[in-house]
C-alpha cells in the first residue's frame, strides 16, 4: 500500500505552523477582530477576546482613542472552518447543498451517452462500482459524498486519498478517504514545471495527523476535488480560493446581529437606571457608595424573565428607577441577518427562496429547486466525476451522477418527451411529403445517418416496396 505512517515519539510534528496554505492561522489573535462574536470565547478559537478587542487584556474598541481595529478575514483554512462552526446560516446553506448532491445515483455511461446496464461483465467497472458503494469501512457512499461536498464548500477543495496495492492500476483501489484540509498539509514541489508531463503537480505529498497518528500521502495517490474555479496565487500551491473567502462581512454581520438579539432577549439591554432615592424626611442626601452600587448590581442578576430568576426586586437600600426608552427596531438585526443570508446564497449558488423564512409559493420553490440542480448540483457533479474518471483511467465508459429520478426533474423529462414526440410527428410529415431525405429525418431526430440512405420517400418505396404501405396517400381505387 502506498502509505507512509510517521510516529514522532520525542518531537511531535507541528502541521499547523509548517503549512504554507493556512495563511495566518498560526499567528497570535490577541489583537484581532473576531468575526464570530463573543460566543467564540467559549469555543476553541485562540485567545479569549470579545467581538471588537483592542488589546490582549480584554479591552474593547474605543472610537475616541484613535485605536484602529484589525480585521482577520476568511482567507485561511482555520477561519473558514470556524465560520462553518459559528455561523449557522452559512453552515445551513453548505449542508443543504451536500444533501441535494447526495440525491445523485452513481452510474456508468458509454461514449454514446447510454447507461451501462451489464456492469458486472466489465471487470474494472465492477471493481469501481463496488468501491463507490463502500468507499471505506467507516462510510457509505452517501456519507462519503456529503462529507466531500461540505469540505469543498468550506475550503474550496477536498483531497481524496486512494489506498491501492503497489503495482496495481487505480481500478484496484481498496478504499477512498476524504482528507480534511483543516488537518492536512501539502508539501510543495519546488521543481514544478507546468509544461512537464511527469513533474507538473505543484504538490509533492500531503501530511496529516489523524487520531494521533502522522501520515504522508503521496500526491499520485490523492485525487484533488476542487470547488473553487480560480487557483490562489499565494504560495503557488495550485489550490483554489474558497468561495466563502469573500463572505467576511456577511458572516461577521450575521454573528453580530444574532448576538445582539440574544443580549436583548436575555438582558433586555439598558432599560433604565437605579439611583439613590433620598426621602423628604431624611436629613440629607448622599451618593451611593461603590460597595452599595456593587451590592445592587449583583442582586439584580437574580431577577429576570426565566424560571430560575425572580420577578420582584427587594432592596434594603432606598433606590428609585429611572426608565430609559430604546427602539429595538432601529438595530435592524433581522434585516441584517436576512441580507447576510442572501449574500451567502448568492456566493454559493443556493436559491434563497429555499431557505426558511422565505414565504415563497410552490411554483417559486419548484423553479428554485430546478435552478439549483441545473446550475449548481449537476455542473459540479460533472466536474467531480471528471476528476474520478481521469484517476481511474476511464475513457470508453465514464462515471456520472444521475438526478433524473428526482420528482422536481421528472416534469422536465415529461416535457422533453412531449417535445420529442411533437418533433417526431413533424419530421414524419416532412418525410412522407417528400421534402426531406431519410438521413435528413434522422439528423433532425438527433440520430446517426445511415450509409446509402440519402434518398427521398419515392426512392425508398421503390427500393423497399413492402416496408411502408400508403405512406404518402391512400392507394387510388380502380
Amino acid at each position: 500500500m502506498n502509505l507512509k505512517r510517521l510516529l514522532y515519539r520525542n518531537k511531535p510534528l507541528d502541521i499547523r505552523t509548517t503549512d504554507p496554505t493556512k495563511g495566518f492561522s498560526d499567528i497570535s489573535l490577541s489583537s484581532m477582530n473576531n468575526l464570530f462574536g463573543s460566543i467564540a470565547k467559549a469555543g476553541f478559537l485562540p485567545g479569549n477576546f470579545g467581538f471588537v478587542p483592542t488589546d490582549a487584556n480584554g479591552g474593547t474598541l474605543d472610537l475616541t482613542s484613535g485605536v484602529e481595529a484589525q480585521w482577520l478575514g476568511l482567507q485561511s483554512t482555520m477561519m473558514q472552518f470556524w465560520a462553518y462552526n459559528y455561523c449557522s446560516p452559512l453552515a445551513g446553506v453548505i449542508d443543504r447543498l451536500a444533501e441535494a448532491d447526495a440525491n445523485g445515483i452513481v452510474k456508468f455511461i458509454d461514449q454514446d451517452g447510454n447507461y451501462v446496464k451489464n456492469v458486472n461483465k466489465i471487470p474494472n467497472l465492477r471493481r469501481i462500482r463496488s468501491l463507490f458503494k463502500r468507499p471505506n469501512p467507516r462510510q457509505t457512499w452517501v456519507d462519503f459524498d456529503m462529507e466531500q461536498i461540505v469540505l469543498c464548500k468550506i475550503f474550496g477543495y477536498c483531497p481524496v486519498f486512494c489506498l491501492r496495492p503497489d503495482g496495481m492500476d487505480s481500478s484496484y483501489t481498496k478504499y477512498m478517504f476524504n482528507l480534511n484540509p483543516f488537518i492536512v498539509t501539502p508539501e510543495l514541489n519546488s521543481n514544478t514545471d507546468i509544461l512537464s508531463e511527469d513533474n507538473y503537480n505543484p504538490i509533492k505529498l500531503w501530511r496529516a495527523n489523524i487520531f494521533g497518528h502522522f501520515y504522508e500521502f503521496p500526491a499520485e495517490d490523492v485525487i484533488l476535488v476542487k470547488d473553487g474555479t480560480i487557483d490562489s496565487t499565494r504560495f503557488n500551491s495550485g489550490l483554489p480560493i474558497s468561495k466563502i473567502a469573500g463572505l467576511d462581512y456577511y458572516v461577521s454581520n450575521i454573528c453580530a446581529a444574532m448576538e445582539a438579539d440574544n443580549v436583548l432577549l436575555k438582558k433586555k439591554g439598558p432599560l433604565g437606571i437605579f439611583s439613590y432615592d433620598p426621602k423628604p424626611d431624611m436629613a440629607g442626601w448622599r451618593p451611593m457608595e461603590p460597595s452599595e452600587q456593587t451590592e445592587v448590581q449583583n442582586d439584580l442578576k437574580k431577577y429576570g424573565m426565566t424560571w430560575s430568576q425572580l420577578q420582584y426586586i427587594v432592596s434594603r437600600l432606598p433606590i428609585k428607577w429611572n426608565s430609559m426608552s430604546f427602539n429595538v427596531q432601529e438595530l435592524m438585526t433581522k434585516e441584517t441577518v436576512r441580507q447576510g443570508i442572501e449574500g451567502i446564497c448568492d456566493r454559493l449558488g443556493y436559491p434563497a427562496e429555499l431557505m426558511s423564512g422565505k414565504n415563497a409559493t410552490y411554483e417559486n420553490r419548484n423553479s428554485a429547486e430546478k435552478f439549483l440542480y441545473q446550475n449548481n448540483i449537476s455542473p459540479f457533479s460533472l466536474r467531480r466525476m471528471a476528476v474520478y474518471n481521469n484517476f481511474f483511467g476511464l475513457d470508453d465508459y465514464t462515471l456520472k451522477l444521475d438526478y433524473n429520478h428526482l420528482p422536481v426533474l421528472q416534469e422536465d423529462i415529461v416535457k422533453s418527451g412531449e417535445a420529442r414526440y411533437n418533433l417526431s410527428q413533424s419530421v414524419q410529415i416532412d418525410w412522407q411529403d417528400g421534402r426531406i431525405t431519410w438521413n435528413e429525418s434522422r439528423t433532425l431526430m438527433d440520430m446517426d445517418e445511415v450509409s446509402g440512405m440519402d434518398i427521398y420517400i419515392s426512392e425508398y418505396l421503390q427500393k423497399y416496396p413492402n416496408t411502408i404501405k400508403n405512406a404518402t396517400s391512400p392507394t387510388p381505387k380502380n
